[in-house]
């Protein structure tokens, strides 16, 4: 229960609402965006006029790129093989790794917005991992637009994208393909002295406490759609008494009281569970819930 919830949600209705974007890019034929994010695009999809080279960019290098009138100037600024190692493991098992990208918009006619879909990353054997679906109060800041989120003509937005990797993977690009006439990667194998890769991290049971109350929001009012200071603490509304959680609501929301599913009793992130109990709180009263059989921070 921590921002990956409010990030869905505000994915998921950025990509519905999307009509009209940056110059010339569409999602890549070749790699379907994820379900939850939305590729800078356009409502007709021209063709870049100025398509990206063919060479593998150096980390550091700017790739501008120019259409009907957008002008975009696209860069890897850096990358980490082995990001967030305290965050949940990916859905699918693995590990995390980040590129630190940046966008600038020097021309727009329309509104331009930026998400993670057109981003991925290739191993030494060319398999591919695209951006993740989901997000973790754990990730690297600042974080890149995680949903789609507008940037004006003269601005320009830096952040950490992450990606699920499969464990021994050695990742040695950077690959930016928001449609078929604009793809470039960059070279990152020497991005960051070697480390060893770590596998999946398994979560050590937390010792049983005696359950604390969550901290009540600013000015003492835990209430759905007050401000609160502690992401993932439990509460309850003190207008209704229902459960409520501190969220995370992006950059621009700050963290907020959001209702929840009643909370069931006290569990350790990795004991068991059925997939019926749905939410529950630990010792120290952060909100968690049940995925596959298993306690855990985060849907």
């Amino acid at each position: 229960m921590n921002r990956t919830i409010a990030s869905r949600v505000a994915a998921i209705a950025a990509a519905a609402a999307l009509v009209a974007t940056a110059a010339g890019c569409g999602n890549d034929d070749d790699q379907a965006a994820p379900a939850t994010t939305a590729a800078i695009s356009s409502s007709t999809a021209p063709p870049s006029s100025t398509p990206a080279p063919s060479a593998v960019q150096d980390l550091g290098s700017e790739v501008a790129f120019t259409s009907d009138g957008f002008a975009l100037r696209v860069t890897v600024q850096g990358f980490d093989p082995a990001a967030a190692p305290d965050a949940p493991a990916p859905p699918g098992g693995g590990h995390w790794a980040a590129a630190e990208v940046r966008t600038c918009v020097d021309t727009a006619p329309s509104q331009t917005t930026v998400n993670w879909s057109p981003w991925s990353v290739l191993d030494t054997t060319d398999g591919r991992y695209p951006a993740s679906d989901l997000t973790y109060n754990q990730f690297p800041l600042p974080e890149y637009p995680f949903g789609s989120e507008p940037v004006n003509v003269g601005e320009c937005v830096r952040g950490w994208v992450v990606f699920p990797v499969a464990d021994g993977a050695v990742i040695n690009r950077v690959r930016y393909a928001p449609n078929e006439s604009v793809v470039t990667t960059w070279n990152v194998a020497n991005a960051a002295p070697p480390v060893d890769v770590p596998y999946t991290t398994s979560v050590e049971p937390e010792p049983t406490a005696v359950e604390q109350p969550a901290p009540p929001a600013s000015g003492g009012v835990a209430a759905v759609g007050q401000p609160c200071s502690s992401p993932s603490s439990v509460g309850v509304d003190v207008n209704t008494g229902d459960d409520i959680v501190c969220v995370f609501m992006g950059s621009g929301g700050g963290n907020v009281w959001v209702q929840t599913a009643p909370l069931v009793g006290v569990n350790n992130v990795g004991e068991s569970c059925n997939d019926g109990d749905n939410v529950s709180r630990t010792p120290d009263g952060k909100a968690i819930m049940c995925v596959q059989g298993t306690w855990t921070y985060g849907p």
